[in-house]
């Protein structure tokens, strides 16, 4: 509290804005500008904010800044000149260094942060309360929406409020997620169901804490909160179908983190289901990103939507000169000798039909990892079996048409010796 007094007692002259005060504000934003950008760059590299001395390093201009701004005020106050904003912008700064040092004591990148901006936040309101007559010419802008009426400290206590409740919140989503998804009983589906239920949640508390902050009645916005919810379901009508269908495709669990689809000639499988979205990333790496509406008005391929057996067809013909049972025999060999297929259920070869110029057959086999690829462990099968037919003399035919001609004016037959006429 003592320290609070002293910082008031510091910051008296900033309770009444001088007019002739206003150069010293411009001239604190060029100084810092400057000094920020030079330092900017000249010093690109990475620091690691958990340490102290890189820390300093990282924030090297902002002290160069503080320094001149402190020893101008030193000045300017040992002259008997106005330095106001000089002032308060050294006692801020000031307030910045000491909390951001004791921050970067902290291993966790989010408590850090939590912290500082509590501690700091906090702070610089009661710097400015302990100021004469500043907090009631704050408190005397005011403003009035219907019967409603907000004061300029009132906008800033909710903003200040709604970010630290906010930032905590979010940190606390993100507690809560790393503690639902540790939970194996839980379906990826209803874990991201969870989750989001949990962030939404916490996001309405932020906002709600940052009116109550404003001296905004709740019970009053009822009717307002209608109407501009209906407004925006018209103006955001994709966005809202969009986290509508999210909410529904994590309700039924036709589609789940993990699920490997097919849609729109896209194949590859889901890695996240956010709010509009869902990420789903090929067997090159190309991450697209499908609207949740898309999911649910198109047709789409689930492979591992009962379980993760996948059943292939890849169908093979053979000559008519070759004999089935051999060719089958074949075939399942080679089937069997793949890493990749599986033994149970057992790969099956069926004969399906007679062809222009080939016997059909038909290779029928499980994978249990679709996610991995389907066409790799077509072509090693087709490899595979193309080499062994060429071993055993089995000719694998291509289409053939006969030309027979019964009668022409025209004489076909090659001539040995010229025409004596």
């Amino acid at each position: 509290m003592q320290l609070l007094n002293r910082w008031g007692e510091m910051l008296l002259p900033t309770a009444q804005f001088d007019p002739n005060d206003a150069w010293q504000l411009f001239v604190l934003g060029i100084v810092v500008f400057l000094i920020a950008r030079f330092w900017g760059q000249r010093y690109t590299e990475p620091a690691d904010k958990t340490s102290p001395s890189l820390w300093f390093k990282r924030h090297a201009g902002f002290f160069v800044a503080w320094a001149l701004i402190a020893t101008t005020t030193w000045i300017f106050e040992s002259l008997g000149w106005s330095a106001s904003f000089f002032r308060f912008f050294t006692v801020l700064g000031g307030l910045w260094i000491v909390i951001g040092l004791l921050c970067s004591f902290l291993r966790e990148r989010f408590w850090a942060r939590s912290v500082a901006l509590v501690l700091y936040a906090t702070s610089a309101i009661n710097a400015i309360a302990y100021s004469k007559g500043s907090l009631e010419a704050i408190q005397g802008i005011q403003f009035t929406v219907g019967s409603l009426t907000i004061s300029a400290w009132g906008v800033v206590a909710g903003l200040l409020a709604f970010a630290v409740t906010l930032w905590i919140s979010l940190g606390v989503a993100h507690l809560a997620e790393k503690q639902v998804r540790s939970v194996s009983r839980l379906s990826p589906s209803l874990r991201v169901l969870i989750i989001k239920i949990i962030r939404i949640a916490l996001i309405v508390l932020a906002a709600m804490v940052a009116l109550s902050s404003m001296g905004i009645n709740l019970a009053s916005l009822t009717v307002l909160g209608g109407a501009i919810g209906l407004g925006l379901g018209f103006g955001l009508q994709k966005v809202v179908s969009n986290f509508v269908s999210g909410i529904i495709l994590l309700l039924d669990k036709s589609i789940k983190p993990g699920d490997v689809i097919e849609i729109d000639g896209t194949y590859g499988w889901i890695n996240h289901l956010r709010a509009r979205y869902a990420s789903v990333i090929t067997r090159d790496g190309t991450e697209h990103l499908i609207p949740n509406e898309d999911l649910i008005t198109q047709r789409v391929i689930n492979w591992s939507f009962t379980d993760e057996l996948v059943r292939i067809r890849l169908p093979i013909g053979v000559s008519y000169q070759a004999d089935p049972h051999e060719c089958i025999r074949l075939i399942l060999a080679v089937a069997n000798s793949h890493e990749r297929v599986l033994k149970d259920p057992a790969p099956a070869c069926l004969l399906t039909g007679f062809g222009d110029s080939s016997v059909d057959l038909q290779l029928r086999f499980w994978l249990k990892d679709p996610s991995n690829g389907i066409g790799s462990v077509k072509s090693c099968l087709l490899l595979a079996i193309w080499d062994t037919f060429k071993e055993n003399n089995i000719e694998i035919p291509f289409p053939q048409r006969d030309l027979h001609i019964r009668s022409s004016d025209v004489d076909f037959v090659q001539r040995n010796h010229p025409d004596p006429d």
